[in-house]
Parts: structure tokens; C-alpha cells; sequence
């Protein structure tokens, strides 16, 4: 950090205005599986005002996998990308999100906090659960 505090504010302040661009894609709201499910199309309203539709077959995968955790799950998956986690690293904070999707990448995982994992991992998924996750920057 400067000696400016002013400065700082609005180095901090312009960083935010540029994840909020960046991360626009992001949902207004997460939806629990069951109710995607049940949704005919299933879809998503993003913050750019768009709808995203969610693919029925990547629903019956993910309900598939989680058993009786079907209705803790909200979609879309959230995947954290961020500088301090490194180049190629990946996060999901969501415990129920971080067991689905190491089971779906064969990872081993406890289903407790979070799951870390990497740019080879993340195309596998991505291949997979297209629909169904979403990408953002954080800065920490």
C-alpha cells in the first residue's frame, strides 16, 4: 500500500468496479437443485439481465451423485479463481459443490470446506458441468 490512504481508496475502489465487470455473468440468486429440476426450461437470470438455461442432463448428474444432498446444492457451482491461490488453482468453498464435484473429478475429499484443484481439472469439469458452474475473479 501507498502512504495515500485517499489513493489506496480509490485503487480498491476502482479494482471492485472491475470484478462487478468482470463477474457479471454471476446470478442474481443461486437455485437449490430440486428446484431446477422441477423448472421446465431450468434457468438462471444473471446480473446482466440475461437468461442462462441449465442443462436437464448435467441436473440428473449432479442428482445422481449427491443422493440425499440433492436439495443442498445451489447452481450455478461457484469456481473461484483469485491471485493468491496461484496461477491454475481453482477454488469451491461450497462443501456440498466441493464433494459433487470431486466425485465427479475423482478426487478424494471428506465433504468438509473447501476444494482445491487445477487448470487440467477444471476443463474436465467445465467439459462436464458446463452449465451448471460459473467462473469468478475474486482479488483475494
Amino acid at each position: 500500500m501507498s502512504l495515500d490512504p485517499d489513493l489506496d481508496d480509490m485503487v480498491l475502489k476502482a479494482l471492485k468496479d472491475e470484478l462487478r465487470i468482470i463477474n457479471k455473468h454471476m446470478p442474481y440468486r443461486r437455485i437449490s437443485l430440486c428446484d431446477l429440476i422441477d423448472m421446465n426450461p431450468p434457468y438462471i437470470v444473471l446480473r446482466d439481465g440475461t437468461t442462462h438455461l441449465i442443462d436437464k442432463r448435467e441436473l440428473q448428474l449432479l442428482r445422481n451423485i449427491l443422493g440425499d444432498k440433492v436439495c443442498l446444492i445451489k447452481i450455478p457451482i461457484i469456481i473461484e479463481s483469485s491471485p493468491s491461490l496461484g496461477e491454475g488453482v481453482y477454488r469451491i468453498r461450497d462443501p456440498v459443490a466441493a464433494l459433487a464435484v470431486a466425485k465427479i473429478l475423482g478426487l478424494d475429499h471428506s465433504g468438509k470446506g473447501e476444494l482445491i484443484f487445477y487448470r487440467p481439472q477444471l476443463y474436465e469439469l467445465r467439459t462436464r458441468l458446463r452449465t451448471t458452474t460459473t467462473i469468478i475473479f475474486t482479488p483475494t
